[in-house]
């Protein structure tokens, strides 16, 4: 057997570990640590500072605000009352137009640091409003006209008896057309314009520029295959839990 005659290779020097590198490596991780707490406490402080002046900004605009007028619905409804009289003869029908009309408001006196949200990404300011509330039907006496009478004598119990009872129908009328979706649903967008509109200009000249205002009611529901924004809302941002 042929003997190996190659000279053994040089092991080169294991190299001592050097704690040095320890060392280097926790500073660094210190350094950024202490890099994202400041730029943590940074963001913080800006969003509290944000959160501030949007407080400052909605109650100052939304404060006596109660009842921002939103619409109105109005007509005339044709309405016949009966007095059935003491006795059958003395029997009574009157057919009148009376003039009616409903307003549609939003209280914005009890608006709260807790219905505002805040997205500082597409600077979108999210205000969670109280729904349209419909008044009481405006019953125009002034411009009532009687179309026709019947009966043989009219007295005047029976006169102010068919007043009364043709104002009844004609409230009653009056508040199931103010309920409908239609009209409705017509208040709540000019309180949404209204709104918007209504901070656009404060909000601008607090410094805050150009703001995307979205005003939702109690009601709403996102788009199919969507959902609302869950952020925390200005009131959670103030108390530390944002």
């Amino acid at each position: 057997m042929a003997e190996d005659l190659t000279p053994p290779r040089d092991t080169p020097p294991r190299q001592a570990f050097n704690p040095m590198w320890l060392v280097l490596a926790a500073l660094v991780l210190m350094a950024g640590y202490f890099l994202w707490q400041r730029n943590e406490q940074r963001q913080r402080a800006e969003e509290l500072a944000t959160a501030q002046g949007l407080v400052k900004v909605l109650s100052a605009t939304f404060h006596r605000q109660n009842a921002l007028n939103v619409g109105e619905v109005e007509g005339a409804f044709d309405v016949t009352s009966i007095d059935p009289g003491q006795l059958p003869i003395l029997r009574s029908a009157q057919k009148v137009k009376l003039p009616y009309s409903i307003s549609y408001s939003v209280d914005l006196s009890g608006m709260s640091a807790d219905r505002y949200r805040w997205d500082k990404d597409s600077r979108t300011l999210v205000v969670e409003a109280p729904d349209v509330t419909i008044g009481r039907p405006n019953i125009d006496e002034a411009r009532r006209q009687t179309l026709a009478t019947q009966g043989l004598f009219v007295t005047r119990g029976a006169a102010d008896n068919l007043s009364r009872r043709a104002a009844i129908q004609a409230n009653s009328a009056a508040a199931a057309e103010a309920a409908k979706p239609v009209h409705i649903d017509k208040a709540r967008a000019n309180a949404r314009r209204a709104i918007a509109s209504m901070l656009k200009t404060p909000l601008e000249l607090s410094g805050m520029g150009k703001v995307n205002v979205v005003v939702r009611f109690p009601q709403d529901a996102p788009p199919d295959g969507e959902r609302w924004d869950v952020g925390p809302s200005i009131a959670e941002v103030l108390a530390g839990r944002g």
